[in-house]
């Protein structure tokens, strides 16, 4: 009996640390996205985006780059991008999630502004303990018709090494499958019923011209409306430690039955339910043709 209740004594122990682990980072990921924001305020986007992207970061200029090469190369430019969160998640071992919400973009603080969107952003937790971004992507659509409620949060007041350790680099292969799997399957099925396999409440669709699209049957109907042959090629991406939180992005393919070629950079950001990955949120923006 002694041996029984000590085993659940540790059980009980473990499963609370970890989630005072997820929780913790969970907090200190959303507080770093809101300094984030701060900061742009403060001393302008790009210097705000230098600090905040991690070394091997991803910003798309229209294609993926290397965000701090990019932008240490890019010069200053006036005006005041704006953004806070709404909806976030975070792995299990509390080392990767993303943050969504809504942006805006003026010409200074005190003028009204003349660009809306919606970004989504993977942060990973670095070496030091610290949140970089680690992919930022996003969406433009006309001015909100409703306004956002911002995602709060509380910070934990915890000196645990624990909760800061370092973090595991861990190649994303069956993320790439999953793309490709799309792939396949939309060629059989249609993107609709294919998207119905990969999505619950939680997942969310950003499109140009369109707000958040939001849940299963929201998705369902505004994918029902499309057609042709995707084809998914994914670059690059990352999975958390614990395997249950990751993204890829890459190149989309539209092929129409007029065989017109539609060409889009994409990001999946995907959680794993179960036994099972979900799109959690699905970004593509369609590349300009010369």
């Amino acid at each position: 009996m002694k041996k029984i209740l000590c085993a659940l004594v540790c059980l009980i122990f473990v499963y609370t640390n970890n989630a005072q682990i997820k929780n913790y980072n969970l907090n200190a990921m959303i507080s770093t996205e809101y300094a984030f924001a701060s900061t742009a305020a403060g001393i302008g986007t790009r210097d705000a985006f230098l600090k905040f992207v991690a070394d091997d970061g991803i910003i798309f200029r229209p294609n993926a780059v290397n965000g701090k090469t990019f932008l240490s190369n890019a010069p200053k430019r006036p005006g005041l991008l704006s953004w806070y969160p709404t909806y976030a998640g975070i792995s299990r071992d509390g080392d990767m999630g993303f943050t969504t919400g809504p942006a805006d973009f003026r010409k200074d603080k005190d003028s009204s502004a003349i660009w809306f969107g919606n970004f989504s952003t993977v942060w990973q937790r670095q070496s030091n303990g610290e949140f970089k971004f680690v992919i930022d992507m996003g969406n433009s659509n006309s001015k909100p018709t409703e306004q956002y409620v911002p995602l709060k949060y509380e910070m934990i007041d915890s000196n645990s090494s624990s909760l800061r350790k370092g973090v595991k680099r861990i190649k994303s292969d069956e993320l790439f499958n999953n793309d490709k799997a799309l792939t396949m399957i939309i060629s059989k099925m249609g993107v609709a019923s294919t998207y119905k396999k990969f999505i619950n409440e939680e997942s969310r669709l950003l499109r140009d011209e369109f707000y958040p699209i939001v849940g299963p049957s929201a998705i369902t109907d505004y994918l029902s409306k499309k057609s042709g042959i995707y084809t998914f090629n994914p670059i690059g991406g990352k999975i958390s430690s614990s395997k249950d939180i990751g993204f890829t992005y890459g190149e989309l393919t539209i092929s129409d039955a007029e065989n017109n070629n539609g060409k889009y950079n994409y990001m999946h950001i995907w959680k794993k339910e179960g036994k099972r990955w979900i799109i959690i949120i699905d970004v593509a923006n369609k590349l300009e043709t010369k």
